[in-house]
């Protein structure tokens, strides 16, 4: 596993992804959000980034560097639209209610420190692909946290807090054991991913 590692957790990204919005693609696609353009543009580049994850991932495990590479700025292309898609609506939704509630910032402030993680991660991409590699992957990490509230919810809402905690724990201690350590781009994510789930627990609305 250990040399296949960020192609598994790139899979299992995608999974939690197609399977937490499966309502939207498959099983409900009628639905109002469906025709909401703001929605479906984020979709496509949210699927596309965590797709081509999978596909990266799987190129360097095959030792097919220069197809990696050659795709390289498609990947750059669709984590700045995923980008400016969630800060747009995450800006609608409060200039729409006034204020951004527990779990929005619980989010948000995740995807702001992916952000400053994946962008380091393109930018060492020539010459440090340690940096590259890592830092993607775990900013990726904390990307996810929507799809895995969708996904817990579908299966396990009886069990939400309790199914979320452990899913967490498990993809946390995956890395650890990944990379031998509690490296600071995990801690640092940990800490951010902590904060936000105490504050939305003393406020009552997890």
């Amino acid at each position: 596993m250990r040399k296949n590692f960020y192609f598994i957790m790139s899979l299992i990204f995608w999974l939690f992804m197609m399977v937490g919005f499966s309502d939207n693609w498959l099983t409900d696609i009628g639905q109002k959000s469906n025709f909401i353009a703001k929605f479906l543009i984020h979709a496509f580049f949210a699927f596309s980034w965590f797709t081509l994850l999978v596909f990266q991932t799987g190129l360097i495990s095959k030792g097919n560097i220069r197809k990696h590479i050659s795709l390289g700025i498609f990947g750059m292309v669709a984590f700045v639209g995923m980008f400016f898609t969630i800060g747009y609506i995450y800006l609608d939704r409060f200039l729409e209610i006034g204020h951004m509630v527990p779990l929005s910032k619980m989010v948000f402030s995740q995807y702001l420190f992916a952000s400053v993680l994946i962008v380091i991660g393109f930018v060492k991409r020539k010459t440090n692909p340690v940096i590259h590699k890592s830092h993607i992957i775990i900013g990726s990490l904390f990307l996810i946290q929507p799809s895995v509230d969708r996904t817990i919810g579908k299966f396990f809402d009886e069990y939400f807090l309790f199914t979320f905690l452990l899913t967490y724990l498990i993809l946390f201690i995956l890395f650890i054991w990944y990379y031998k350590k509690v490296n600071w781009q995990l801690a640092v994510g940990f800490l951010i991913w902590s904060a936000g789930l105490i504050n939305l627990l003393n406020s009552g609305d997890f």
